[in-house]
């Protein structure tokens, strides 16, 4: 194939000869399992948002998504005729991999063998090789964990796929998630550990076969991570590969994420390494703060920068027009969001049991949270902490009854002085009345988790009320 795409070093070049940093976006393809047309929003994104590299979401064996965006040659065409590479990545293996057999996962899920996987990649390689803006992510994020066995499973697999697609003849890019459901666990062990199959495999790989290009994706496993940053990036170089952020996102009200996006792009654009958003349409993790949240709900298309971007929104939409300096601005946002469940459940995670109530019956203004009878039960969220920092954690709560055992609201993180540990401040409540309760607590040098904060009841026979939880620094 000529004028194709070739990865140098670690540099995309792209045919014109010049180089190509990734600003992109994942968007629906076929199967995926949003179903907004993608064909309709192609200006929207090249134009107005001016993203120039796709990740096309597919899948395999989602049958309830099957006839969700089905033109594939369609939406290649519309963007490689623009001149914008189009990932094509397959969904189905995500926090796993193919296996010999397939197997069904729920009525309407089926998880096609690895035989399947290689023959689909080799019918999209024969279809699209002469087209070399069509790139090949072969499977989002694989493998469950960081261990030994995930980093060889990665590259067992990904070397026989490689093997197929070169097969056919096509030069194409072939994109590589990372494992550890993509993130790499943070890469808080560094590279002499199992973290990074990239780093690990990756250098191995590179001696087999040209123009590979290997993804990280970032969310709350990269909390606080801009040195773990710099030290994956740096030693990716070092090795000589190529890396992109193939996702980054925040889900709404997430802090935790605020603070890795922040990181990551605090230590991505010194490395001049590219970065593509997840995702044009997913209201979870959203560009605008429009009812949908997604990227084409903006309130203005002529080009002028929206006044309904979120915080991530307009980091994107000044990265895509270079405006974008590090360090990046901070966000606004309290300490704990929704801590007095005005938004009744948003940001909290149901663990069982929980709900919210009108608090005027149970003598407390606004909502309170409802952890019911039947067995343990309760909820949590991630929050962002500073290193170093003294804080007040104070909340209201009761038992329906004299509970026989405490129930809990606390905040837990772990540190680099036990990383295996998970450390916790917790106000115990027993009292069938209404108390208000508050502890104090400093953090370590070095958080290295997401820190939260959790609610859990235990005694099966009382129901645990919790209200205005705060969080300050002291």
């Amino acid at each position: 194939m000529t004028n194709n795409f070739q990865i140098k070093g670690t540099k995309i070049i792209a045919p014109s000869g010049d180089e190509l940093y990734i600003k992109g976006v994942n968007v629906n393809g076929p199967g995926w399992v949003f179903p907004r047309d993608t064909l309709q929003d192609v200006e929207l994104i090249i134009d107005t948002w001016k993203f120039n590299t796709i990740r096309l979401c597919t899948a395999m064996g989602w049958e309830f998504a099957k006839h969700n965006n089905t033109d594939l040659d369609g939406i290649i065409n519309a963007f490689t005729g623009r001149k914008v590479p189009v990932m094509i990545e397959v969904h189905d293996y995500t926090g796993s991999y193919p296996q010999e057999e397939g197997y069904r996962r729920g009525d309407d899920v089926y998880v096609y063998p690895q035989s399947v996987l290689k023959e689909w990649w080799i019918d999209i390689a024969e279809r699209f090789k002469d087209n070399p803006y069509v790139w090949f992510n072969i499977m989002n994020e694989p493998g469950p964990d960081d261990s030994k066995e995930s980093a060889e499973s990665w590259y067992n697999i990904h070397n026989e796929l490689i093997d197929a697609i070169r097969k056919t003849g096509a030069e194409n890019i072939i994109v590589l998630d990372e494992h550890g459901w993509g993130q790499g666990s943070g890469y808080r062990k560094g590279k002499n550990g199992y973290a990074s199959a990239i780093i690990r495999m990756g250098p191995k790989l590179n001696e087999k076969y040209d123009n590979l290009l290997y993804s990280l994706h970032v969310y709350d496993s990269w909390y606080d991570g801009q040195k773990d940053f710099e030290k994956y990036f740096s030693d990716a170089k070092d090795l000589g590969l190529c890396v992109f952020l193939g996702e980054f996102g925040v889900v709404k009200g997430n802090i935790s994420q605020h603070n890795a996006i922040r990181a990551m792009y605090n230590a991505s654009i010194p490395y001049d390494i590219g970065r593509m958003y997840w995702a044009w349409d997913d209201r979870g993790l959203p560009l605008t703060d429009s009812e949908s949240g997604c990227g084409w709900d903006i309130d203005k298309k002529d080009g002028t920068i929206p006044a309904n971007l979120t915080w991530v929104g307009k980091l994107v939409w000044l990265d895509n027009r270079c405006e974008l300096n590090a360090p990046v601005p901070d966000y606004d946002l309290p300490l704990l969001p929704n801590g007095d469940f005005s938004d009744e459940m948003t940001g909290w995670q149901n663990w069982g049991r929980s709900k919210t109530k009108d608090g005027k019956k149970l003598g407390r203004q606004g909502n309170v949270l409802k952890v019911g009878f039947g067995g343990a039960g309760g909820t949590g969220r991630l929050i962002e902490l500073k290193p170093n920092q003294k804080y007040m954690l104070t909340a209201w709560g009761k038992n329906s009854a004299e509970a026989n055992t405490a129930s809990t609201i606390g905040i837990k993180f772990s540190s680099t002085e036990n990383p295996d540990h998970m450390h916790q401040e917790a106000l115990s409540f027993t009292e069938n009345e209404w108390t208000q309760k508050s502890l104090t607590f400093t953090t370590p040098n070095k958080i290295t988790t997401a820190p939260s904060v959790f609610i859990w009841k235990i005694d099966a026979n009382t129901i645990f009320y919790i209200s205005d939880i705060e969080l300050t620094e002291a």
